[in-house]
């Protein structure tokens, strides 16, 4: 092939490729460094040459670094974490949402992380949490150690009773649902679950 045609198809194969913000935009948008954002870019492109990352991309990836037991299922657990990184819905997830998202983690506030775990609770995206999405979380976070219960109604009597007390906790109206304003106040106000999200830090 002449050199000309194999430029051409290089960028008919950059028209379906995610390109990035400008460098100068994910700095106001991150906390990191122009140095650190070109060697997380490397990192990425290196293991995602297309740009983005597929939820099954994604969910192979998790299980590599948090799969704990032979009876370990990742899947619930990373799928709940992906709809959380993919911004934009469009079911992959871009170096700019990736470097937004791991910013937060390494750099952000409380209010921000807190705000984080809001959307992981509420994966549909409504703006409120229900009971039954905090039994959903809990049974990813069960599965991911190898403890399954695929329905409400396998959960332990106990448990669910702590769920249950959990939720009526951050539910100040009483009305059955979780605002986000709701959610990251009532956090804040949980000494324990200020510590668990300072670790949550260390993870990324």
């Amino acid at each position: 092939d002449s050199i000309e045609s194999a430029i051409a198809k290089e960028m008919d194969v950059q028209k379906d490729r995610y390109k990035p913000e400008r460098m100068d935009v994910l700095m106001e948008q991150t906390h990191f460094a122009k140095c650190e954002l070109k060697y997380l870019y490397q990192c990425f492109k290196q293991n995602c040459p297309s740009g983005y990352v597929t939820k099954e991309q994604f969910v192979s990836i998790f299980r590599q670094f948090f799969v704990m037991h032979k009876l370990s299922d990742a899947r619930p657990y990373a799928e709940l974490v992906f709809n959380t990184f993919d911004d934009d819905g469009n079911g992959r997830i871009s170096f700019s949402e990736f470097a937004v998202q791991l910013s937060m983690f390494n750099k952000g506030t409380l209010d921000q992380r807190l705000d984080w775990l809001f959307d992981l609770y509420d994966s549909t995206r409504r703006g409120y949490i229900e009971e039954e999405d905090f039994m959903c979380v809990c049974s990813a976070m069960y599965a991911l150690v190898g403890v399954h219960y695929l329905k409400e109604k396998h959960f332990p009597i106990k448990l669910r009773r702590h769920l249950r007390h959990q939720f009526q906790k951050l539910d100040k109206n009483r009305d059955g649902k979780i605002t986000r304003l709701e959610f990251i106040e009532g956090c804040k106000s949980d000494a324990q679950i200020c510590q668990s999200m300072e670790r949550l830090r260390t993870v990324w």
